[in-house]
């Protein structure tokens, strides 16, 4: 089975990661997606009140990926296979293919 992620799930699983990693409310985070060539794909992901700034990189992402089908949708995460893309026109996503044991 696939799962494709847009900008906003993969958006929701930075917020799930930092939530997670650094012990935030989900609720007063927000984030942003980035991509450059020689950096590839990242995050920045801060507070709402911009107190705390948390940088993200890709393998938090693909790992921030895994959490939310976990947390949320009880994925087992050992079983996922987790791939992010960048387009100029759709932006950030993800393809995630659940591997059968």
């Amino acid at each position: 089975m696939k799962i494709l992620f847009n900008e906003q799930d993969v958006i929701n699983s930075v917020c799930v990661f930092t939530a997670e990693r650094y012990n935030e409310v989900i609720r007063n985070l927000e984030a942003e997606l980035l991509f450059e060539e020689s950096r590839g794909i990242y995050a920045t992901a801060s507070t709402i009140n911009g107190h705390r700034i948390y940088e993200i990189t890709e393998q938090d992402i693909v790992d921030g990926t895994a959490i939310y089908l976990d947390k949320y949708h009880n994925f087992d995460p050992n079983t996922l296979s987790i791939e992010l893309f960048f387009d100029q026109d759709n932006g950030v996503s993800a393809v995630i293919e659940v591997v059968q044991e």
